[in-house]
């Protein structure tokens, strides 16, 4: 798989992203390999992480198939928002796709809805356990 086709996705990234991407990987079935890492990420704990973050990938499943409810249409993307970053998953084939890896803040509508989110949540569990 050329790493240059993957040139102009990591071309509009950096362009909308600037210095919060953090990075990205680029799997197929049998070989992963890194498209590009920020200095500050391309830690060896990183690193010794990879073939399992990678095979994960490789494993994820749309939480709703379009074979099972085609009114939403065919799966573009899956979103993961951590505590410090972004994680965009781009699945290209059945077993290769790209994930993209962005600073927190470039998401942050999306973070504080989703911590509002998780407040509501947090109050709402606490208040089942009588601690409210």
């Amino acid at each position: 798989m050329p790493e240059n086709r993957y040139q102009p996705l990591l071309q509009l990234v950096h362009n909308r992203a600037g210095d919060s991407f953090r990075g990205s990987v680029r799997y197929d079935a049998d070989e992963w390999s890194v498209l590009y890492l920020r200095d500050d990420v391309a830690t060896e704990r990183l690193r010794d992480s990879m073939p399992s973050i990678v095979e994960r990938a490789r494993e994820a499943e749309p939480i709703v198939p379009q074979s099972t409810y085609d009114t939403l249409g065919e799966t573009q993307a899956t979103v993961e928002l951590h505590d410090h970053a972004a994680l965009l998953h781009f699945r290209e084939t059945p077993t290769s796709g790209v994930i993209v890896s962005l600073d927190r803040d470039v998401a942050q509508g999306l973070g504080q809805f989703v911590n509002g989110c998780n407040a509501v949540l947090e109050k709402q569990t606490s208040s089942d356990d009588g601690n409210d």
